[in-house]
């Protein structure tokens, strides 16, 4: 396996996940971003982190 096709696969792994955590939070579950911001505010951050995975991801696997 190439390292660049490793990559993509850990970027979207990566990304798999924080979607999935944007909607626990927006199901309303606990997480430390809430200290920091609201809950809209911090399932904006991790859509934004998981969408530039999946970016990368893409990248590396085209």
């Amino acid at each position: 396996m190439r390292m660049q096709t490793l990559f993509g696969v850990l970027f979207l792994l990566g990304g798999i996940f924080q979607a999935f955590t944007a909607i626990l939070i927006y199901q309303g579950h606990k997480h430390y971003i809430l200290k920091f911001a609201n809950r809209k505010v911090g399932m904006i951050i991790y859509f934004i982190f998981a969408l530039l995975l999946f970016y990368l991801a893409y990248i590396n696997l085209v």
